[in-house]
């Protein structure tokens, strides 16, 4: 069974849900592949369930039916991701890859919507130009993007004004806000709607690290803080991040998917599919895909343009499945972040329970190529982020300081006296590229149609450790300021090896000998193949990166509408 239409999208999350809707509108013929439901409103109605959602969860990959394997080097054999393989599914949403379904990610995130900094698009030449080429680690792939925040600064606009983003600016075309974050990236207007009411103790934090001479700002949040085109303002019902929004006041692509459907009748949505091979004709271009659909029938779709708009390590996956690295590059350059989690107790009731996550505010006095002189050699900084609230009781349990146990009589007793009283604090450490960390199929795991599964060859450094200990003694400081009774630290070499930030494996360039994509998105090796997302990363900067891949996506939208050209050459951008 062949059939053909204009555009294959394949995900429709962050990035392939933006770019399906995008040509759906401008007229072409799309089909939306999708490993998940094609969501309904009918289907958030019980969100508040946090036995099926984070016990079990509900929307994200499980290990037997998309297993994913780890090892941290070549030495040793690598296993089915072991934080994730337990009888009841996860038991974090930070540590597999983002939900399956229409809106991908976009469900179940907490939706913090930061743009990068100038300096992160030129992280090797600043690095270099500050402390020496001689500074980087000697096997690191760090390198410049192709392209600079100016020429994307539009595409965030866009994300924050058409979809909606809430927050406070803080340079506005080169105006300084001291209750923005002063040291953003100029952008062109201010945010459309005012930042998240914060979390009750978010202004003791406010006051101490003001008085300790830095700068918090809120946090920018893709969330409605009032009516906005047709989003209700959120209603604070602390179930937020690992959850679908029961009123839509959370941004996601899903909605827009849902709009395109209906208004269109350009984009036909294909839910429970499995895509395992993408097709090419004998002069290498893309062809379409096969795909197996709800009943395990192989069907062949074709297209002259297909867009790969997983994440990162399944774009990745399909890449290799379908033997498209004619270069070797795909999968590597794996970068993900470290959290550097950091809660405490302090004697007044937080109620963390209540509120989204995001209700709370950012310090920007270290991030990116801020980061101080230090003697331990970290050269590139982190935001430090304050959790105030979405801390639902099963999830608090799994993070218990050492010296609890975890049930009886002490358990109950410390749970009742403190779950209150709980504030969290964490940074976003970025890992280097390296050679040494990277992607590809194992060799032996396939999944139940018999596809290989993805290996992740990853481990934390020396210089990782240090990174999270130098934002460990700021934090340490700040939580002895505000007062805190009691507080306990993450390893800053943690367990886990995917935390739903991990960029990188096909990254972008302009140099087909060196990178998989091109700044748009599409496949040096394959005409008419795009792979767009986290993926395209050339470096994993310090915050989430959600946005970016929705302003990225935009632009992959725009040239393949042709409002944007290029000759494949950097000269195009400037």
């Amino acid at each position: 069974m062949t059939q053909r239409i204009d555009a294959i999208v394949v995900g429709l999350g962050a990035a392939g849900g933006i770019i399906a809707t995008e040509l759906a509108h401008a007229g072409l013929k799309v089909v939306g592949l999708e490993k998940g439901a094609f969501y309904s409103d009918a289907d958030f109605q019980s969100k508040f369930d946090e036995i099926r959602y984070y016990t079990r969860s509900a929307i994200v990959p499980h290990m037997g039916t998309d297993p994913i394997t780890w090892r941290p080097n070549n030495e040793q054999e690598a296993a089915i991701l072991p934080w994730a393989a337990n009888k009841l599914g996860l038991g974090d949403p930070f540590q597999v890859p983002p939900s399956i379904g229409t809106g991908g990610g976009t469900q179940s995130w907490g939706a913090a919507a930061f743009r990068f900094r100038e300096k992160d698009f030129n992280m090797r030449s600043t690095i270099i130009e500050r402390f020496s080429e001689a500074a980087l680690p000697e096997d690191t792939t760090v390198v410049d993007w192709p392209i600079s925040y100016n020429e994307l600064e539009p595409y965030y606009d866009r994300v924050e004004w058409e979809l909606g983003v809430a927050g406070k600016a803080g340079n506005i075309n080169g105006e300084i806000f001291n209750d923005g974050n002063p040291f953003e990236a100029p952008r062109s207007r201010n945010y459309p709607m005012p930042p998240l009411t914060r979390g009750s103790t978010d202004n003791l934090f406010v006051k101490t690290s003001t008085r300790l001479g830095y700068h918090p700002y809120p946090t920018p949040t893709a969330i409605a803080t009032v009516d906005y085109k047709g989003r209700p303002a959120c209603t604070n019902c602390g179930y937020c991040h690992g959850y679908h929004c029961h009123v839509g006041a959370k941004l996601s692509t899903n909605d827009l998917i849902r709009s395109a459907a209906a208004e269109t009748d350009n984009l036909e949505v294909r839910p429970h599919v499995r895509v395992f091979r993408v097709n090419r004709d004998p002069n290498g271009r893309v062809k379409g895909v096969s795909y197996f659909d709800s009943e395990g029938k192989i069907i062949v779709l074709e297209a002259d343009i297909v867009i790969l708009g997983c994440y990162a390590l399944e774009n990745s996956r399909l890449l290799l499945a379908s033997g498209i690295n004619r270069n070797g590059q795909v999968g590597k350059h794996l970068m993900i972040h470290n959290y550097g989690w950091f809660t405490g107790i302090l004697p007044e009731w937080t109620n963390p329970f209540m509120g989204s996550l995001q209700g709370g505010s950012v310090l920007d006095d270290f991030t990116s190529e801020l980061i101080p002189d230090n003697e331990d050699g970290i050269l590139w900084g982190s935001p430090i982020n304050t959790w105030t609230g979405d801390m639902q009781p099963i999830e608090t349990v799994h993070s218990l300081p050492p010296h609890v146990p975890r049930w009886g009589k002490d358990f109950k007793e410390w749970i009742s006296e403190n779950y209150r009283r709980l504030f969290k604090m964490y940074s976003q450490h970025s890992t280097l590229p390296s050679n040494k960390f990277y992607c590809d199929l194992d060799p032996k795991i396939k999944d139940k149609f018999g596809q290989p599964a993805l290996r992740i060859t990853h481990d934390w450094t020396e210089y990782d450790r240090k990174a999270v200990e130098f934002f460990m003694k700021i934090k340490r400081q700040i939580a002895q300021e505000m007062g805190m009774l009691e507080w306990w630290e993450d390893s800053p070499a943690p367990a886990y090896h995917i935390t739903v930030h991990d960029v990188g494996t096909h990254r972008m360039g302009w140099d087909p000998t060196s990178s998989v994509v091109n700044p748009f998105g599409e496949v040096h090796e394959c005409q008419g193949l795009y792979a767009v997302g986290g993926g395209q990363f050339p470096t994993l900067p310090s915050y989430n990166p959600t946005e970016t891949i929705m302003a990225l996506a935009y632009m992959t939208a725009d040239y393949l509408l042709g409002r944007v050209t290029s000759n494949k050459k950097e000269e195009a951008f400037q």
